[in-house]
């Protein structure tokens, strides 16, 4: 079993400090007291001194001048042992505890460097003495230790508040992209919040031309774009910093970032590198964390889901061959299907014609009656052009308020009596529809190869009759 050892006990008179008091206490006041009473009972009590033949033994005393010297010394001597017994109080007890008072002040007002004098005291005060310098010693370590603590949690509300600004920018850039945002607004965003990964820090992103996407190839945040030269992209990850050093091609661009430290992740379209995004600072004896290096990867690959997004929705929109709106044929599949045609008319000498269509009235009629009323028309006419022509015909809107129709195996005059027919259906319809406003349909007709040989001849000879064409006349030139 271990050893306890009881607590020192102090009473009135602490142990430690109790012969430092007595010898003040004999020094400053028996002493003297006992020394003042002999020379009072000398001069008080003459029948003792002569029954003991006292001046046999002070034979100094001889006479009452003597006898003052005498007693002056002695009272002399007395005050003496008295201020040496002040002394003795003042440096064994009121200075050591002076001292340690204002420690405790230092301590108490919080200053914890202040140094404690060395000495070889023992009994109480020795042991107030080493109890408040190792409370001084403790203290000390637990302030290093919250300091410590204090910087380290510092350091995680630095790392908490970096994760939730990069989440915030990735679930950010998420939405952008869902909802279709340009792909120039997506990049830019990249480049900045991945910027913020380092109160400090900088990034930029270099591509290549990505199968004709219209996108700035060069961008960056926090630093000078202009003087880098960015070497074509690798198909790997790279980090440069105090540990590694850049290979022989990436030389020149870490000399133009002042020996910044930098990670390059590779961004990828369909499996093949067509970009790096870099992100970097400047810290000496700086190490890149994997965290920090897995962080811009997923920013690279947010980048290869935009450009892989943009190009799937272009060519989703070269792929449809509708109108969204009134479910005609788009533009782009009347101007194929049209040049289809005309190569199949030249070959075999047969006659292709191309009728167009617009209401003139429709914009001021969008002002007064309202977006959802003029579509209403658009889709009506619409209707009744394709209700108009046979099965082997193709109607599309050309944007705005144009119909085309294309007229295989039909002559100009032939075209011309389809236009005509498809006004007076449609014009009595929209004059319902329209409630008394002005909205007629107005066409042009022009045929292979008297009009032109190729679909884009043809289209824009009809669309400029059809500017000139006005409701009175019904046709244009």
């Amino acid at each position: 079993m271990a050893e306890t050892r009881e607590p020192r006990r102090l009473g009135v008179v602490p142990q430690g400090i109790r012969l430092d008091v007595l010898c003040a206490f004999l020094l400053m006041s028996v002493v003297p007291l006992v020394v003042l009473l002999l020379v009072a009972g000398w001069f008080a009590f003459p029948s003792v001194r002569e029954f003991y033949h006292l001046e046999q033994w002070f034979p100094l005393i001889a006479s009452p001048s003597e006898a003052t010297w005498w007693l002056l010394s002695i009272l002399t001597l007395t005050m003496a042992i008295s201020l040496l017994g002040s002394a003795y109080l003042a440096v064994k007890i009121i200075t050591p505890v002076i001292h340690l008072s204002h420690h405790a002040k230092s301590l108490a007002a919080g200053d914890y460097d202040a140094r404690m004098t060395d000495d070889a005291r023992t009994g109480e005060l020795g042991d107030l003495s080493a109890a408040l310098k190792k409370l001084t010693s403790q203290i000390r370590t637990n302030m290093v230790e919250l300091k410590q603590l204090g910087d380290r949690t510092t350091q995680m509300n630095f790392e908490i508040n970096t994760r939730m600004v990069m989440l915030s920018g990735l679930l950010q850039i998420g939405e952008l992209i869902g909802g279709g945002a340009g792909l120039d607004i997506v990049l830019d965003l990249v480049v900045e919040k991945l910027a913020l990964l380092d109160p400090q820090g900088f990034s930029f992103l270099s591509l290549q031309p990505v199968e004709g996407l219209p996108v700035t190839l060069r961008r960056s945040h926090n630093v000078d774009l202009g003087r880098l030269t960015i070497p074509p992209p690798k198909p790997a990850t790279v980090t440069i910093d105090a540990g590694h050093r850049p290979s022989a091609g990436l030389e020149p661009l870490w000399k133009q970032l002042d020996g910044a430290n930098v990670v390059l992740q590779p961004v990828f379209v369909r499996g093949k590198p067509v970009g790096m995004l870099g992100v970097g600072n400047r810290y000496p004896e700086f190490a890149w964390t994997q965290e920090s290096v897995d962080l811009a990867g997923i920013f690279a690959k947010q980048i290869s889901i935009a450009l892989e997004n943009d190009l799937l929705l272009r060519k989703t929109k070269l792929l449809a061959i509708h109108d969204e709106l009134t479910g005609a044929y788009n533009e782009t599949y009347v101007r194929q299907r049209l040049t289809e045609e005309l190569k199949r008319a030249l070959l075999y000498q047969r006659p292709c014609a191309l009728a167009m269509f617009a209401i003139p009235g429709l914009a001021d009629y969008r002002r007064r009656a309202g977006e959802p009323q003029s579509e209403q028309v658009l889709k009506q006419a619409v209707r009744i052009i394709q209700e108009s022509v046979t099965d082997i015909d193709r109607v599309g809107r050309f944007g705005g308020n144009e119909i085309a129709v294309l007229l295989p195996e039909r002559s100009k005059r032939q075209a011309l009596e389809v236009a005509e027919a498809v006004r007076r259906r449609a014009n009595a319809s929209l004059a319902e529809l329209a409630a008394g406003d002005a909205l007629a349909l107005v066409s042009s007709v022009v045929e292979n190869p008297l009009d032109g040989v190729t679909a884009d001849e043809l289209i824009t000879k009809a669309s400029a009759a059809l500017s000139k064409a006005s409701p009175t006349q019904g046709h244009g030139a």
